[in-house]
C-alpha cells in the first residue's frame, strides 16, 4: 500500500502542502453554532470522534552514503614569482609578451649597460696594475730590499682588485633579466625603452604545473584526511572545469583562532592544460570523500523529527503511528544513515507527521494529498502508484 521513496524534494514539498490542507479540513468541526445539540443547544457531552491524520508513507531500504567535506578555495600556483630588475637603466631589449612560454635561464629583457661595461674595463686594468705591483714587490722582497709590510700591502691590493673585478662583472650580468624557472609570463610591468631602477618589477612568471587549491577543514575532521587522498575540484564561476586532485600536504598545526587545519590539494597537469583548464585566481569548490558506508538503512531527511536534541521517526503500524527514537550517522543532501532504532523494510511516515502524536490515527494519502484506496502493497514514489522500491533509490 505504500510507495518507494524515490521521492524528490519537490514531491515531498507538494505532499506537505497538500497534507497541511487536508489536516486543516479534517480538524474542522460542524457548522457554526453547533455546540453539541441541535440549534446550538447544550446537550450531553459526547466524546469527540478521533479524526485520522493524512500521511505519506514509504519503506526503509538500504543504500550507500558517503561522508564528505566541502570547502571553497582559490586556485593558486605554488611556483609564481615576480622578476625584479637588479640594475638601473633604460630597457633596450624586451620582446616577450604575456602568455609566452619561457625556459629557465632564458633572457627576458636587457637594460642599458654602458656604465657597467666601463666599470668592468676599469676593474680589469686595476687588476693588471695590482698584479704587476705585487710581482715587483715580491721580487724585491726576495732580494731583501722590500719589507714584509710592503709585500703584505701589495698582496692586499691585488685581492681587492680581484674582488672589484668580480663585483663589476656581476653588475654587468645584472643588466640581463633571465627566467628563474620554466613557466608562462602572466604579467609584464615594463615596456621597451622604459626606465627601470634596481628592484622594479619587470615580469611575473607562473609554472602552471604547480597549481594547488588550499582549503581549511575543521580539526575534528583531521583524522579522516590523509596525504594522497583524492579530492574532487569543480570550478564555480567558470563552468566546465572540473577534475580530481590529491591531498599534497596537511599543515602540522591547527589555527587556534579558527580551529581549522590547512590542507593543500595538488592539481594534475591535465587540469591546467588547454583553454578549459584551471587558472590561478579561479574560485573552486573542493570535495573530500572521507567515508563510504554501503548497504546500510537510510532515511529521507523529511522523515526526521527533532525534539530536545533527540531524533525520532514515525512508523506506520496499521492505522496507527508509532514514534521511534533513532540514532543517525552519515548524511548527504537528501538522506541520513540509520545506526539504530529502525530496520530496513519498516514503513515510515515521510510527510504529514508535524503535530502527530505517538499512537495517533493515520490514513495514507498520495503525494497530492488524495486518500489512497487499498489496492495491495504499493509504495510512495513520485506521485504514481508502483511496486515498492524503498527510500534507498537515490541515497547513493
Amino acid at each position: 500500500m505504500h510507495r518507494s521513496l524515490s521521492v524528490t524534494r519537490l514531491a515531498l514539498g507538494s505532499a506537505l502542502l497538500a497534507l497541511c490542507l487536508s489536516s486543516s479540513l479534517a480538524c474542522e468541526g460542524g457548522p457554526p453554532g453547533s455546540r453539541g445539540g441541535p440549534g446550538g443547544q447544550e446537550g450531553p457531552m459526547e466524546e469527540p470522534e478521533e479524526r485520522a491524520t493524512p500521511v505519506l508513507l514509504a519503506t526503509v531500504a538500504k543504500g550507500t552514503i558517503e561522508g564528505k567535506i566541502r570547502a571553497a578555495s582559490t586556485i593558486e600556483a605554488e611556483m609564481q614569482v615576480t622578476v625584479h630588475a637588479e640594475s638601473t637603466g633604460r630597457v633596450t631589449s624586451l620582446a616577450l609578451e604575456e602568455g609566452d612560454a619561457v625556459e629557465r635561464g632564458q633572457t627576458l629583457a636587457r637594460i642599458r649597460r654602458d656604465a657597467q661595461s666601463s666599470s668592468v674595463d676599469r676593474a680589469n686594468k686595476g687588476l693588471v696594475n695590482a698584479q704587476r705591483e705585487y710581482d715587483r714587490v715580491a721580487e724585491l722582497y726576495a732580494k731583501g730590499i722590500a719589507s714584509q709590510s710592503e709585500l703584505d700591502t701589495a698582496e692586499n691590493n691585488l685581492e681587492l682588485a680581484k674582488l672589484d673585478k668580480r663585483d663589476r662583472r656581476r653588475d654587468l650580468a645584472n643588466t640581463t633579466v633571465v627566467a628563474p624557472f620554466d613557466g608562462i609570463i602572466t604579467q609584464r610591468f615594463v615596456d621597451e625603452g622604459g626606465f627601470v631602477g634596481s628592484g622594479n618589477q619587470v615580469f611575473e612568471i607562473t609554472d602552471f604545473d604547480t597549481l594547488v587549491a588550499r582549503v581549511y577543514v575543521p580539526e575534528r575532521e583531521l583524522d579522516r584526511i590523509a596525504v594522497g587522498q583524492d579530492a574532487a575540484i569543480v570550478g564555480k564561476a567558470a563552468k566546465g572545469r572540473e577534475g580530481v586532485g590529491q591531498v599534497k600536504r596537511i599543515a602540522p598545526i591547527v589555527d587556534a583562532t579558527t580551529g581549522t587545519v590547512k590542507v593543500t590539494i595538488g592539481l594534475p597537469a591535465a587540469l591546467s592544460e588547454g583553454g578549459k583548464g584551471f587558472l590561478p585566481g579561479m574560485y573552486a569548490e573542493v570535495t573530500l570523500t572521507t567515508e563510504v558506508h554501503a548497504d546500510i538503512p537510510v532515511l529521507p531527511k523529511p522523515a526526521l523529527v527533532y525534539e530536545e536534541e533527540q531524533t525520532f521517526v514515525f512508523i506506520a503500524e496499521g492505522d496507527r503511528a508509532k514514534k521511534v527514537l533513532v540514532e543517525t550517522g552519515l548524511a548527504n543532501e537528501d538522506f541520513v544513515e540509520v545506526l539504530s532504532g529502525i530496520e530496513a523494510g519498516a514503513t515510515i511516515i515521510v510527510a504529514g507527521q508535524a503535530g502527530l502524536k505517538d499512537g495517533g490515527l493515520i490514513e495514507e494519502v498520495d503525494a497530492k494529498g488524495v486518500k489512497k484506496e487499498p489496492e495491495g502493497d504499493k509504495v510512495a514514489g513520485d506521485g504514481d502508484a508502483g511496486p515498492r522500491e524503498g527510500v534507498a533509490a537515490k541515497a547513493g
